[in-house]
């Protein structure tokens, strides 16, 4: 008996001594070497994986493990080897950290510190009724969505600055303080980015679980971009920098005054582009508003409402009006932007804001033009678009250079029907006069009032967005966009939707011969296309092949920085 256990025992130390030995297939042997904490072995046997997608889920794995035992700095280097959005989001939700996110401002702090201390008892997060979302900006949007003007406290200009300006100078004396939080914000002849190694970086904050910061969200400082090159695995966008300054709590350019590019545009356009899907907003008034104003502008006609109460009595017929925010989340910086420079284009057209001196408003156009008569019974409709931008590119499709306004104004007129309906377009001449000025002047209204600066900024990155998806063939190029744009769902808060703004209503008395004339109505919105921000055919120039290319010769390897200037 004792002989026969003796022969099992022996048979099974037969089975496991040959399990052993047996060679780990492809498929296991970077698992296994993370096993046992072999990360450089492993790395280089999922390097020699069979497949693409195989490869990047082996990186994920790796990336994850060396995450769990603390070495967040190899598990970013591996993160930067992945090209798959789907195996680094992966491996970015299972390391430490992922929990933290990104943040596009520090409101938090701020936001508790104003809970506990001012009347403590009123705020949701405390058991009461009120609650709070950081907007950018003298704008807020009540609990019901309406969109409301506001005194905004924030950092002064002059002292944000005269830092950045202090920074600049050591940047000059120091090769150093190019690393500095302020560097980005320094002037340079051209000012390229890495998006390969701007999402390598973006991936490190949020495996990390730090705050991103403005140097990121804001794109190094760029306001415009100029050259867009394609490399075998990266994409390259180049412009140049005047320095950027602060300017009623926007960054802007300081030669050019354009807001700065910001990355949550560029993420929200690149993945409009590649959906093929506009974005944009309207406000409009809603048809009980208009059948009410309708009356009330009979009661105005036959004098049962004094004259001089006709504006506010059609302010209030009129009512709220509708604000749609579509094709993006209305929830957010973009969406805000999108509202507000609606609504404040809307307070220019109709005298309620003051434009640049020279440039005339919808009302001066009536008076201009009332010996062709005052508009009756129009319904003013006025909406930004996009305009397409001059391209050009090198012979082999690879570096192009983009040029021009990607933004104007653009009107036209219905008929306004009693039944709150709305009639047939109609030609107006004020309508094409204020346009006409409005787009000429644009600059100096941008640079008068930044809300334009930033909305022209979305246009920017709608352009950016479009060439990308028009003329990128490889999947690498597929891969990073697609990596990109994930990032762009992650949000620590959400600004209240805007739903409603109040009515805007101006008594204008203009006299022609024997009568007077009163004009009060406008609406409109935003539409952003990336398809209709480049032209159909782009023009070849043997010349940006040595124009552009030094861009990315010039990329520093050592630091494996996502942006740099030319020469560093």
């Amino acid at each position: 008996m004792a002989k026969h256990f003796h022969r099992l025992w022996l048979l099974l130390g037969l089975l496991l001594v040959a399990s052993i030995s047996i060679p780990d297939s492809p498929a296991q042997q970077p698992l296994s070497r993370l096993q046992s904490g072999e990360f450089a072995a492993a790395r280089q046997q999922a390097a020699a994986a069979g497949s693409l997608p195989q490869r990047d889920q082996f990186l994920a794995q790796i990336s994850t493990a060396q995450s769990a035992v603390g070495d967040s700095a190899a598990a970013n280097s591996t993160l930067r080897e992945i090209d798959s959005a789907d195996a680094r989001n992966q491996a970015i939700a299972n390391n430490n950290g992922a929990a933290g996110g990104s943040s596009f401002a520090d409101f938090g702090s701020l936001m508790t510190l104003i809970e506990t201390t001012v009347v403590p008892d009123t705020w949701e997060s405390l058991g009461g009724p009120s609650t709070m979302a950081p907007y950018p900006q003298g704008v807020f949007v009540d609990p019901q969505g309406t969109l409301r003007e506001c005194e905004t406290i924030t950092r002064t200009d002059a002292m944000d600055n005269l830092a950045a300006q202090l920074g600049e100078a050591a940047a000059a004396g120091d090769h150093d303080a190019l690393f500095s939080p302020l560097a980005w914000r320094t002037p340079s002849p051209l000012r390229s980015i890495s998006l390969r190694r701007l999402r390598d970086a973006l991936s490190h904050y949020q495996v990390s679980g730090q705050n991103v910061p403005d140097s990121i969200q804001y794109l190094a400082g760029l306001s415009e971009v100029r050259f867009v090159q394609f490399t075998d695995d990266d994409i390259i966008l180049s412009g140049e920098v005047g320095g950027i300054e602060t300017f009623q709590g926007w960054y802007r350019d300081r030669v050019t005054a354009r807001n700065t590019l910001r990355l949550d545009f560029l993420l929200t356009c690149l993945a409009a582009a590649q959906h093929r899907q506009s974005f944009g907003c309207t406000i409009d008034p809603t048809r009980e508003g208009l059948q009410n104003a309708a009356q009330t502008a009979v009661g105005i006609q036959n004098k049962s409402i004094p004259i001089g109460t006709a504006a506010e009595a059609v302010r209030a017929a009129l009512g709220m009006q509708r604000v749609e925010v579509f094709g993006t989340a209305p929830d957010t910086v973009i969406g805000y932007v999108m509202v507000e420079a609606d609504r404040h284009m809307k307070q220019l057209a109709l005298g309620k804001q003051s434009l640049p001196e020279g440039t005339d408003n919808y009302l001066d156009a009536v008076d201009a033009l009332i010996a062709q008569g005052a508009p009756q019974d129009l319904l003013l409709r006025l909406w930004f678009t996009a305009v397409p931008r001059s391209v050009r590119s090198d012979n082999d499709r690879r570096i192009f250079e983009l040029a021009g306004t990607p933004i104007r104004l653009s009107g036209q007129n219905e008929r306004a029907i009693a039944s709150g309906e709305r009639g047939h377009l109609t030609n107006d001449p004020r309508t094409e006069m204020f346009v006409a000025g409005f787009n000429q002047d644009w600059n100096r209204i941008r640079q008068q009032y930044p809300i334009y600066g930033a909305l022209e900024s979305i246009y920017q990155a709608a352009s950016i967005a479009e060439l990308a998806e028009r003329y990128t063939e490889s999947s690498v190029h597929d891969a990073l966009i697609q990596s990109l744009t994930q990032f762009n769902s992650d949000r620590p808060w959400m600004l209240t939707a805007p739903r409603q703004v109040e009515s805007i209503a101006t008594l204008h008395t203009v006299r022609h011969g024997k009568q007077k004339h009163h004009i009060v109505i406008a609406s409109g919105g935003v539409s952003v296309d990336a398809k209709q921000s480049l032209p159909q055919e782009i023009n070849r120039y043997a010349a940006l092949d040595t124009s552009a290319a030094a861009s990315a010769a010039d990329r520093p390897h050592r630091v494996q920085r996502w942006w740099w200037d030319q020469g560093e």
